[in-house]
């Protein structure tokens, strides 16, 4: 029996991610991680998405999925 490859491609931004993406230290990838939930009106129970972050930040998302899959 052959078993498939799946790839899949993340929805969900952590903090750790962001801190990874733009540089900065975990505590200030946290303020912009609640910053961008208060922009787009989430609990904070609530998860930040890709497409989210990049409208909030101005990154292109191509250059995030790149940067995720390294």
């Amino acid at each position: 029996m052959q078993s498939k490859c799946f790839t899949t491609q993340r929805v969900v931004l952590y903090c750790k991610d962001i801190s990874l993406i733009t540089g900065r230290k975990y505590r200030a990838a946290r303020k912009l991680y609640l910053a961008i939930l208060r922009a787009f009106d989430k609990q904070p129970k609530q998860f930040v998405t890709l497409q989210e972050f990049c409208l909030y930040t101005g990154i292109q998302e191509e250059i995030v999925i790149n940067y995720l899959k390294s």
